[in-house]
């Protein structure tokens, strides 16, 4: 089920301000330096209290969205979750929630969860009866709810129980009127004191190429028979984000031979440029093409041959291969494009112990994307396949060494640590009532 969220419209303003803007800025609102005074302040936020029971209704419901793209995936393990469930029955502290209150295409109020998505989720698995209760005495596990298969064989907690867990209150933190790039900021402010990923920082990036990123996601790797589901990559806390971005920033100009790292990425994603009308063509058919080989038996060796699952580096610069045998003054056949990708991978397996993000990996792919380009390679499928064997090892390859743990310094790494991210503005946003 899904809303379109109205959100107010503001115009993109420069993405890289240092000082001598920022003092410029200063000058045009005549603003007196000097004097002390709050600009751009957030409208006070509201603080509410809901019961668990209630929660749990408008979550189902779909009243709250727990998932604007830049959250991040439930990384909690279930040890954890069961804490909050403990915390909670003992009347332990658990931090407020944070929403964002905006209404819908209907005029309806949706509350997109910006910060405590774990601590939902948690409640949630619990009044649904996929987690238990461990009584920190006896250690016996207590369910609130228990299926039929499970009858006698798991304890169910008294109506009583459950009753006092259902009127247990949570303190939640309502913004009203945020603009996307605020309600983003809310986030990115409240995950200081946390570990994000690299990744997941640039997932709370605002910008139109940000929202180009994960229209390309929801269209070809996260919808049902994605690429999600026909290749085994890391899809992780943002994983799949950074790796589409880091595909777009490499096509977007193939003569300057990329090498993505997070900081570029965040540079180049928060700025104001719209993908152009050429580029989102030329993009949607590599994508079209990636899904369709994957999806084919007759064409997917260079994905089911293969006992490594695809690293972001393959994934990325498959991407790019298929996006330069795209160009409309050199047509390739899809047998073709298809042969590619074996020697692609075949090409970094064979020369690489790791292949990861960093720039000798990059600089080799780019050597064999040229060379196919530039048709310098035999692009026979039947010929590429027979570098590849029916149990799933390319010949040739032994096991994957184990990483050395001294990183060269030329070394561009996937979680390489990033600055906050700059504000961005306006976007069109649609949220998805769970």
């Amino acid at each position: 089920m899904s809303r379109e969220v109205k959100m107010p419209k503001r115009e993109h303003g420069s993405e890289e301000d240092d000082e001598l803007d920022a003092e410029s800025a200063i000058t045009d609102e005549k603003i007196d330096p000097n004097i002390f005074s709050i600009r751009d302040a957030l409208e006070q936020p509201d603080a509410r209290v809901y019961t668990t029971l209630e929660l749990h209704i408008q979550i189902h419901n779909g009243r709250i969205d727990l998932n604007p793209p830049y959250q991040r995936d439930v990384v909690w393990p279930t040890g954890k979750q069961m804490e909050i469930v403990d915390s909670l029955f003992h009347n332990f502290y658990v931090p407020p929630v944070i929403f964002a209150v905006m209404l819908d295409e209907e005029g309806e109020e949706v509350r997109v969860c910006v910060d405590g998505k774990q601590r939902l989720t948690s409640i949630v698995k619990f009044l649904d009866g996929h987690i238990g209760y461990r009584d920190p005495d006896t250690r016996k596990l207590w369910w609130y709810q228990v299926p039929a298969a499970y009858r006698g064989k798991r304890n169910e907690i008294s109506p009583e129980g459950k009753k006092k867990f259902e009127e247990k209150r949570i303190t939640c933190v309502e913004y009203r009127a945020l603009t996307p790039t605020s309600e983003r900021e809310v986030f990115q402010r409240v995950q200081l004191g946390m570990s994000l990923s690299a990744a997941e920082k640039l997932q709370a990036i605002s910008s139109p190429l940000a929202e180009y990123v994960n229209e390309l996601d929801m269209k070809y790797v996260s919808i049902s028979g994605g690429l999600g589901s026909q290749v085994e990559f890391d899809a992780k806390r943002g994983r799949i984000f950074q790796n589409l971005a880091s595909m777009l920033y490499c096509c977007e100009d193939v003569d300057l031979r990329r090498t993505p790292s997070a900081v570029q990425l965040e540079k180049w994603l928060s700025g104001p440029k719209e993908p152009s009308y050429a580029f989102r063509a030329r993009m949607e058919r590599t994508l079209s093409s990636l899904l369709e080989i994957t999806s084919d038996k007759a064409l997917n060796k260079g994905f089911t041959g293969f006992s490594a699952k695809v690293s972001p580096a393959e994934f990325v610069f498959i991407g790019v291969l298929l996006y330069v045998m795209h160009d409309e003054t050199e047509e390739f056949r899809e047998r073709e494009r298809a042969a590619g990708i074996i020697h692609l991978r075949h090409e970094l397996r064979r020369t690489h112990k790791d292949v990861r993000m960093n720039s000798r990996v990059c600089k080799h792919c780019w050597t064999i994307i040229v060379a196919v380009e530039e048709r310098k390679v035999n692009l026979s499928l039947s010929a590429m396949e027979q570098k590849v064997v029916p149990n799933g090892t390319a010949t040739g390859l032994g096991k994957t060494a184990k990483r050395n743990k001294r990183v060269q310094p030329d070394d561009v790494t996937e979680d390489e640590e990033m600055p906050p991210s700059p504000k961005a503005s306006k976007r069109t946003r649609t949220t998805s009532a769970r």
